[in-house]
Protein backbone atom coordinates (compact mmCIF):
# COMPACT_ATOMS: atom_id res chain seq x y z
CA UNK A 1 0.00 0.00 0.00
CA UNK A 2 3.01 2.38 0.45
CA UNK A 3 3.84 2.06 -3.49
CA UNK A 4 0.36 3.18 -4.22
CA UNK A 5 0.56 5.96 -1.85
CA UNK A 6 3.75 7.22 -3.47
CA UNK A 7 2.60 6.72 -7.28
CA UNK A 8 -0.45 8.67 -5.76
CA UNK A 9 1.51 11.82 -4.72
CA UNK A 10 3.64 11.43 -7.26
CA UNK A 11 0.57 11.68 -9.84
CA UNK A 12 -0.41 14.60 -8.23
CA UNK A 13 2.61 16.27 -7.91
CA UNK A 14 3.15 15.68 -11.39
CA UNK A 15 -0.61 17.16 -12.17
CA UNK A 16 0.08 20.02 -9.87
CA UNK A 17 3.42 21.33 -11.48
CA UNK A 18 2.22 21.15 -15.21
CA UNK A 19 0.98 24.45 -15.10
CA UNK A 20 -1.74 24.21 -17.28
CA UNK A 21 -3.95 26.47 -15.70
CA UNK A 22 -1.43 29.26 -14.90
CA UNK A 23 -0.13 29.82 -18.70
CA UNK A 24 -2.52 32.10 -20.53
CA UNK A 25 -3.63 31.84 -23.93
CA UNK A 26 -2.58 34.12 -27.13
CA UNK A 27 -5.60 35.73 -29.65
CA UNK A 28 -4.93 36.57 -33.03
CA UNK A 29 -7.19 39.60 -34.28
CA UNK A 30 -7.33 40.85 -37.92
CA UNK A 31 -9.17 44.00 -38.91
CA UNK A 32 -9.22 46.54 -41.43
CA UNK A 33 -9.00 50.27 -41.32
CA UNK A 34 -11.95 51.58 -39.64
CA UNK A 35 -13.60 48.79 -38.10
CA UNK A 36 -13.51 47.94 -34.27
CA UNK A 37 -11.84 45.61 -31.90
CA UNK A 38 -12.78 44.48 -28.53
CA UNK A 39 -10.23 43.07 -25.70
CA UNK A 40 -12.04 41.10 -22.92
CA UNK A 41 -9.55 40.78 -20.27
CA UNK A 42 -9.74 38.66 -17.47
CA UNK A 43 -8.51 37.39 -14.72
CA UNK A 44 -9.47 33.91 -12.26
CA UNK A 45 -12.43 34.89 -10.06
CA UNK A 46 -10.91 33.37 -6.28
CA UNK A 47 -8.05 35.80 -6.81
CA UNK A 48 -7.56 38.92 -4.88
CA UNK A 49 -9.59 41.83 -5.23
CA UNK A 50 -7.71 44.19 -7.59
CA UNK A 51 -8.04 47.98 -7.49
CA UNK A 52 -6.54 49.27 -10.76
CA UNK A 53 -6.00 47.99 -14.28
CA UNK A 54 -3.33 48.80 -17.24
CA UNK A 55 -3.87 48.35 -20.76
CA UNK A 56 -0.27 48.12 -22.82
CA UNK A 57 1.54 47.60 -25.72
CA UNK A 58 4.52 45.40 -25.67
CA UNK A 59 5.39 45.39 -29.17
CA UNK A 60 5.96 47.89 -31.81
CA UNK A 61 5.29 50.61 -29.88
CA UNK A 62 5.39 49.75 -25.89
CA UNK A 63 4.27 51.90 -23.91
CA UNK A 64 0.83 52.19 -21.68
CA UNK A 65 -2.16 52.62 -23.34
CA UNK A 66 -4.10 53.79 -20.47
CA UNK A 67 -4.32 52.90 -16.07
CA UNK A 68 -7.60 52.87 -14.51
CA UNK A 69 -8.34 53.01 -10.98
CA UNK A 70 -11.62 51.32 -9.24
CA UNK A 71 -13.13 54.63 -8.63
CA UNK A 72 -11.84 57.60 -11.00
CA UNK A 73 -12.13 57.75 -14.67
CA UNK A 74 -9.42 55.74 -17.16
CA UNK A 75 -6.42 57.79 -17.68
CA UNK A 76 -5.71 57.51 -20.93
CA UNK A 77 -2.05 58.35 -21.97
CA UNK A 78 -2.41 59.28 -25.60
CA UNK A 79 -4.76 62.12 -26.60
CA UNK A 80 -5.02 60.48 -30.12
CA UNK A 81 -6.82 57.49 -28.11
CA UNK A 82 -9.23 59.36 -26.23
CA UNK A 83 -12.44 59.50 -28.37
CA UNK A 84 -11.69 55.78 -29.60
CA UNK A 85 -11.56 54.09 -26.16
CA UNK A 86 -14.66 52.54 -24.56
CA UNK A 87 -14.24 50.38 -21.05
CA UNK A 88 -16.49 48.64 -19.60
CA UNK A 89 -16.61 46.50 -16.33
CA UNK A 90 -15.03 46.92 -13.15
CA UNK A 91 -11.08 45.70 -12.24
CA UNK A 92 -12.91 44.52 -8.52
CA UNK A 93 -14.93 42.23 -10.41
CA UNK A 94 -11.64 40.64 -12.28
CA UNK A 95 -13.13 41.24 -15.58
CA UNK A 96 -12.24 44.80 -18.19
CA UNK A 97 -13.86 44.82 -21.63
CA UNK A 98 -12.38 47.32 -24.05
CA UNK A 99 -13.32 48.61 -27.36
CA UNK A 100 -11.13 50.49 -29.87
CA UNK A 101 -12.77 52.03 -32.70
CA UNK A 102 -11.67 53.61 -36.28
CA UNK A 103 -8.67 51.21 -35.88
CA UNK A 104 -5.72 52.25 -37.82
CA UNK A 105 -2.70 50.70 -39.28
CA UNK A 106 -0.57 51.77 -36.19
CA UNK A 107 -2.43 50.53 -34.08
CA UNK A 108 -1.59 46.78 -35.19
CA UNK A 109 0.51 45.79 -32.40
CA UNK A 110 0.61 43.44 -29.01
CA UNK A 111 -1.74 44.12 -26.28
CA UNK A 112 -1.61 42.86 -22.63
CA UNK A 113 -3.76 43.56 -19.79
CA UNK A 114 -3.07 43.82 -16.26
CA UNK A 115 -4.67 43.50 -12.71
CA UNK A 116 -3.07 45.35 -9.96
CA UNK A 117 -3.60 43.77 -6.48
CA UNK A 118 -2.25 45.73 -3.15
CA UNK A 119 0.09 43.85 -0.75
CA UNK A 120 0.19 44.82 2.84
CA UNK A 121 3.72 45.69 3.54
CA UNK A 122 4.84 44.64 -0.32
CA UNK A 123 4.62 46.48 -3.24
CA UNK A 124 1.35 46.09 -5.44
CA UNK A 125 1.34 43.07 -7.40
CA UNK A 126 0.50 43.24 -11.09
CA UNK A 127 -1.76 40.04 -12.37
CA UNK A 128 -1.42 39.41 -15.96
CA UNK A 129 -4.69 38.69 -17.80
CA UNK A 130 -5.49 35.56 -18.98
CA UNK A 131 -5.35 36.13 -22.58
CA UNK A 132 -2.85 38.19 -24.37
CA UNK A 133 -3.70 39.80 -27.87
CA UNK A 134 -2.17 40.29 -31.58
CA UNK A 135 -4.18 43.37 -33.59
CA UNK A 136 -3.28 43.47 -37.01
CA UNK A 137 -5.05 45.96 -39.49
CA UNK A 138 -4.57 46.41 -42.82
CA UNK A 139 -5.92 48.69 -45.56
CA UNK A 140 -8.52 48.60 -47.75
CA UNK A 141 -6.84 47.61 -51.05
CA UNK A 142 -4.60 44.75 -49.22
CA UNK A 143 -5.89 41.12 -47.63
CA UNK A 144 -3.51 39.58 -45.85
CA UNK A 145 -3.92 35.99 -44.03
CA UNK A 146 -1.82 36.15 -40.61
CA UNK A 147 -0.27 32.86 -39.60
CA UNK A 148 0.80 32.65 -35.62
CA UNK A 149 4.05 31.07 -34.83
CA UNK A 150 5.21 30.94 -31.58
CA UNK A 151 8.85 29.54 -30.55
CA UNK A 152 10.96 30.28 -27.76
CA UNK A 153 14.48 31.98 -27.38
CA UNK A 154 16.77 30.45 -29.41
CA UNK A 155 14.17 28.55 -31.57
CA UNK A 156 13.94 27.78 -35.15
CA UNK A 157 10.79 29.20 -37.41
CA UNK A 158 10.66 27.49 -40.72
CA UNK A 159 8.71 30.08 -42.92
CA UNK A 160 7.52 28.58 -46.18
CA UNK A 161 7.93 30.53 -49.38
CA UNK A 162 4.64 32.43 -51.31
CA UNK A 163 4.34 31.24 -55.22
CA UNK A 164 3.03 34.40 -56.92
CA UNK A 165 1.06 33.74 -60.58
CA UNK A 166 3.13 32.41 -62.98
CA UNK A 167 3.74 29.06 -61.28
CA UNK A 168 5.22 27.68 -64.74
CA UNK A 169 8.56 29.88 -64.66
CA UNK A 170 11.57 29.09 -63.28
CA UNK A 171 12.53 30.19 -59.63
CA UNK A 172 15.64 31.83 -59.63
CA UNK A 173 15.85 33.55 -55.94
CA UNK A 174 13.88 33.92 -52.49
CA UNK A 175 12.76 37.21 -51.03
CA UNK A 176 12.42 37.60 -46.95
CA UNK A 177 10.59 40.45 -45.57
CA UNK A 178 10.17 41.82 -41.96
CA UNK A 179 7.59 44.01 -40.37
CA UNK A 180 8.28 45.74 -37.21
CA UNK A 181 6.84 49.10 -37.96
CA UNK A 182 4.77 50.45 -40.67
CA UNK A 183 6.94 49.68 -43.84
CA UNK A 184 8.30 46.04 -44.54
CA UNK A 185 11.85 45.65 -44.71
CA UNK A 186 13.63 43.32 -47.01
CA UNK A 187 15.87 41.05 -44.48
CA UNK A 188 17.08 37.59 -47.15
CA UNK A 189 17.92 37.63 -50.29
CA UNK A 190 18.80 34.90 -52.50
CA UNK A 191 19.13 34.53 -56.07
CA UNK A 192 21.23 33.43 -58.70
CA UNK A 193 23.31 35.96 -58.88
CA UNK A 194 23.59 37.25 -55.64
CA UNK A 195 22.50 36.13 -52.04
CA UNK A 196 23.11 37.82 -48.84
CA UNK A 197 20.98 38.68 -45.34
CA UNK A 198 20.69 42.80 -44.34
CA UNK A 199 20.13 41.45 -40.70
CA UNK A 200 20.61 38.12 -39.80
CA UNK A 201 24.26 36.28 -40.23
CA UNK A 202 24.72 33.45 -42.80
CA UNK A 203 24.56 30.78 -40.64
CA UNK A 204 21.31 31.60 -39.04
CA UNK A 205 19.62 31.45 -42.50
CA UNK A 206 18.68 28.23 -44.02
CA UNK A 207 16.90 27.87 -47.21
CA UNK A 208 15.82 24.09 -48.64
CA UNK A 209 13.11 22.57 -50.90
CA UNK A 210 11.11 19.26 -50.74
CA UNK A 211 8.59 17.55 -53.07
CA UNK A 212 4.84 18.41 -52.18
CA UNK A 213 1.15 17.70 -53.73
CA UNK A 214 1.47 20.89 -55.34
CA UNK A 215 4.79 20.73 -56.65
CA UNK A 216 8.32 21.93 -55.26
CA UNK A 217 8.00 24.20 -51.80
CA UNK A 218 10.59 26.67 -50.52
CA UNK A 219 11.25 26.72 -47.28
CA UNK A 220 13.24 29.62 -45.22
CA UNK A 221 14.23 28.54 -41.59
CA UNK A 222 15.56 31.13 -39.49
CA UNK A 223 17.21 29.90 -36.57
CA UNK A 224 18.46 30.90 -32.89
CA UNK A 225 15.40 33.71 -32.79
CA UNK A 226 15.56 36.15 -30.14
CA UNK A 227 12.62 38.15 -28.65
CA UNK A 228 13.58 41.23 -30.57
CA UNK A 229 13.28 38.94 -33.72
CA UNK A 230 9.66 39.11 -32.94
CA UNK A 231 7.40 40.66 -36.41
CA UNK A 232 5.84 39.64 -39.27
CA UNK A 233 7.10 37.98 -42.34
CA UNK A 234 6.91 37.28 -45.58
CA UNK A 235 8.68 35.58 -47.98
CA UNK A 236 8.34 35.81 -51.65
CA UNK A 237 9.58 33.42 -54.57
CA UNK A 238 11.51 35.25 -57.17
CA UNK A 239 10.45 34.37 -60.83
CA UNK A 240 12.21 34.47 -64.09
CA UNK A 241 11.08 37.79 -65.53
CA UNK A 242 9.07 39.16 -63.04
CA UNK A 243 10.34 41.86 -61.04
CA UNK A 244 12.38 41.09 -57.86
CA UNK A 245 11.44 43.62 -55.30
CA UNK A 246 8.07 44.48 -54.01
CA UNK A 247 6.98 46.97 -51.37
CA UNK A 248 4.55 45.34 -49.38
CA UNK A 249 4.06 41.78 -47.58
CA UNK A 250 2.81 38.88 -49.28
CA UNK A 251 -0.70 37.80 -48.68
CA UNK A 252 0.20 34.79 -46.67
CA UNK A 253 2.25 36.25 -43.63
CA UNK A 254 3.52 34.82 -40.78
CA UNK A 255 3.89 36.60 -37.06
CA UNK A 256 6.34 34.87 -35.57
CA UNK A 257 6.55 35.50 -31.93
CA UNK A 258 9.40 34.57 -29.81
CA UNK A 259 8.86 33.97 -25.84
CA UNK A 260 11.02 34.70 -23.07
CA UNK A 261 10.67 33.28 -19.71
CA UNK A 262 7.24 32.27 -19.37
CA UNK A 263 7.94 29.58 -23.13
CA UNK A 264 9.08 26.84 -20.36
CA UNK A 265 5.67 25.61 -19.44
CA UNK A 266 4.46 26.21 -23.03
CA UNK A 267 6.86 24.05 -24.60
CA UNK A 268 6.94 21.25 -22.36
CA UNK A 269 3.01 20.73 -22.10
CA UNK A 270 3.04 18.18 -24.70
CA UNK A 271 5.75 16.15 -22.39
CA UNK A 272 4.14 17.03 -18.98
CA UNK A 273 0.86 15.72 -20.41
CA UNK A 274 2.43 12.13 -21.41
CA UNK A 275 4.35 11.75 -17.93
CA UNK A 276 0.87 12.42 -16.02
CA UNK A 277 -0.63 9.98 -18.40
CA UNK A 278 1.92 7.14 -18.17
CA UNK A 279 2.03 7.51 -14.33
CA UNK A 280 -2.08 7.45 -14.11
CA UNK A 281 -1.66 4.23 -16.33
CA UNK A 282 0.68 2.70 -13.92
CA UNK A 283 -1.21 3.63 -10.81
CA UNK A 284 -4.35 1.91 -12.13
CA UNK A 285 -2.57 -1.16 -13.06
CA UNK A 286 -1.17 -1.21 -9.90
CA UNK A 287 -4.29 -0.95 -7.89
CA UNK A 288 -6.40 -3.26 -10.15
CA UNK A 289 -3.26 -5.81 -9.48
CA UNK A 290 -3.17 -5.72 -5.79
CA UNK A 291 -7.56 -5.87 -5.53
CA UNK A 292 -6.89 -9.23 -7.90
CA UNK A 293 -4.37 -10.80 -5.31
CA UNK A 294 -6.65 -9.50 -2.51
CA UNK A 295 -9.51 -11.93 -3.87
CA UNK A 296 -7.76 -14.47 -5.03
CA UNK A 297 -6.17 -14.85 -1.41
CA UNK A 298 -10.05 -14.52 0.59
CA UNK A 299 -11.41 -17.38 -2.15
CA UNK A 300 -8.27 -19.79 -0.70
CA UNK A 301 -9.79 -18.69 3.20
CA UNK A 302 -13.31 -20.25 2.17
CA UNK A 303 -12.60 -23.59 1.07
CA UNK A 304 -13.05 -25.95 3.64
CA UNK A 305 -12.55 -30.04 3.78
CA UNK A 306 -15.18 -31.61 1.86
CA UNK A 307 -17.68 -33.23 3.94
CA UNK A 308 -18.22 -36.85 5.25
CA UNK A 309 -20.54 -38.26 2.37
CA UNK A 310 -17.91 -37.30 0.24
CA UNK A 311 -15.07 -39.10 2.06
CA UNK A 312 -17.23 -42.58 1.95
CA UNK A 313 -17.61 -41.79 -1.49
CA UNK A 314 -14.07 -41.78 -2.40
CA UNK A 315 -12.69 -44.42 0.58
CA UNK A 316 -11.33 -41.79 2.27
CA UNK A 317 -11.73 -42.25 5.99
CA UNK A 318 -11.24 -39.55 8.84
CA UNK A 319 -8.09 -39.87 11.58
CA UNK A 320 -10.76 -40.90 13.95
CA UNK A 321 -12.51 -43.17 12.02
CA UNK A 322 -8.81 -44.76 11.38
CA UNK A 323 -7.86 -45.02 14.62
CA UNK A 324 -11.27 -47.25 16.54
CA UNK A 325 -10.73 -49.28 13.45
CA UNK A 326 -6.94 -49.95 14.61
CA UNK A 327 -8.27 -50.70 17.95
CA UNK A 328 -11.46 -52.66 16.57
CA UNK A 329 -8.52 -55.25 14.52
CA UNK A 330 -6.14 -55.69 17.42
CA UNK A 331 -8.53 -56.94 19.18
CA UNK A 332 -9.72 -59.38 17.50
CA UNK A 333 -6.34 -60.99 17.14
CA UNK A 334 -5.99 -61.24 20.64
CA UNK A 335 -8.87 -62.89 21.04
CA UNK A 336 -8.23 -65.33 17.93
CA UNK A 337 -4.71 -66.02 19.01
CA UNK A 338 -6.20 -67.03 22.76
CA UNK A 339 -9.28 -68.58 21.55
CA UNK A 340 -8.60 -71.88 23.25
CA UNK A 341 -7.56 -70.75 26.41
CA UNK A 342 -11.35 -69.11 26.63
CA UNK A 343 -13.03 -72.23 25.62
CA UNK A 344 -11.08 -74.29 28.23
CA UNK A 345 -12.40 -71.99 31.06
CA UNK A 346 -15.88 -72.31 32.58
CA UNK A 347 -17.94 -68.99 31.40
CA UNK A 348 -19.38 -67.17 34.32
CA UNK A 349 -21.30 -64.22 32.97
CA UNK A 350 -21.13 -62.12 36.35
CA UNK A 351 -17.46 -61.90 36.50
CA UNK A 352 -15.72 -59.54 35.12
CA UNK A 353 -14.29 -59.65 31.59
CA UNK A 354 -10.25 -59.65 31.87
CA UNK A 355 -10.02 -57.45 28.76
CA UNK A 356 -10.64 -54.10 29.30
CA UNK A 357 -13.34 -52.20 27.63
CA UNK A 358 -12.65 -50.60 24.41
CA UNK A 359 -12.73 -46.76 24.44
CA UNK A 360 -11.54 -43.89 22.12
CA UNK A 361 -11.26 -40.69 23.06
CA UNK A 362 -12.70 -39.47 19.74
CA UNK A 363 -15.93 -38.00 19.42
CA UNK A 364 -17.94 -37.22 16.57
Amino acid sequence: MKRIQYLAYLWTVVITQTGFGVSGSFLHLERQQGESVEFSCHIEPGSPLPYGFYLKRTWLQPRIVFFWYQNDPPDVKDAADKGRLSISGDPSSHAVNVSFSQLKAADTDRYSCEFMVERNGKEDEKIPGRTEFFLYVTSDDVSVDVELVQICVGGSAVLPCHTPNGEGLAVEGVSLKRQKGRTPVEVVYHSKQHHGSNHFPAERVQLSSAPSPHGITYNVTLQQLQVEDSALYSCQLLLHGRPDRSTHLERRTFFVSVQGDECGCSSSSTLLYALSAAVGTLLLLLVGFVLMCKVKARSGAKMQPPPPIYEEMVGVQSPCRKLASLHLEEAESAEYSNGQQRKATSENHYESPRGGLLRTSCHT
